[in-house]
């Protein structure tokens, strides 16, 4: 029985050891409290855009040493900042990340991202070490470049047997997908075009012919449109008459 207590007061002992080892780690490492990056970004047209500024919030054990931060854009580092020179840019965003503004010892993963554009959608990913220990959190960003133009146009076809309907979205990103609809009932079969300017927006349209006899007059005609991966939508209404 002594000899069964004994490996019993060893169980006890080594689990409170284990347990003491795994606190001093926890409290004697580098981790990650907050990321922030927004799910989305929304470029207005006619205005100057705001910096993008991504955070990454670290808490550091007082024995680590050796301290790093990265972000990486799509798994390409864009910054780092070790406490011997601060902060500095590199890779495609070099001369995009401002690094005179947050380069505080408080605030070593505050990074702001000017004129941001839509080719900045991706992952965005903040890493840190330490010479006995690393974490890394990554969060997606979607970059949303709203429409120049969105159209929507009803009109008789030439034998008046059939009403040709002409829907069309200019300049947006990411890439849009357009329905038209009336009286609650999406048309399926239209013919979609879609092209990417050398800017890497989007234009799309859309044409479908609804026999006349499907339509009374007045009829509403919808066209609406989504960014797709995003809660961007945009809806047009017109009102067929027969003349």
């Amino acid at each position: 029985m002594a000899g069964w207590r004994g490996r019993g007061r060893g169980r006890g002992l080594c689990a409170t050891l284990l347990a003491v080892l795994t606190l001093l780690s926890v409290t004697h490492s580098v981790r990650i409290t907050k990321l922030r990056v927004p799910r989305t970004y929304t470029l207005l047209r006619d205005h100057e855009p705001d910096p993008l500024v991504l955070d990454c919030e670290v808490e550091i054990g007082p024995r680590e040493q050796g301290f790093v931060l990265k972000w990486l854009f799509n798994n390409h580092s864009i910054y780092q900042w070790i406490p011997s020179v601060k902060g500095f840019a590199m890779g495609f965003m070099k001369s995009k990340i401002d690094t005179k503004i947050f380069t505080m010892e408080s605030s070593p993963g505050v990074i702001s991202i000017k004129n941001p554009n839509w080719n900045m959608t991706g992952e965005y990913t903040c890493a840190v070490q330490t010479f006995e220990s690393t974490d890394k959190r990554s969060a997606r960003l979607q970059i949303i470049v709203p429409e120049s133009d969105f159209m929507l146009e009803a009109r008789m076809s030439g034998s008046r047997l059939d009403v040709d309907v002409m829907c069309a979205v200019q300049h947006v990103f990411p890439q849009p997908m357009l329905s038209v609809m009336f009286d609650t009932h999406i048309l399926d079969s239209v013919l979609t075009q879609l092209d990417q300017d050398p800017s890497g927006l989007y234009s799309m349209t859309v044409r479908t012919r609804i026999p006349r006899d499907q339509l009374e007059s007045p009829t509403p005609i919808t066209c609406a449109f989504i960014l797709i991966g995003t809660n961007y939508t945009k809806r047009r209404e017109t009102i067929f008459y027969e003349a």
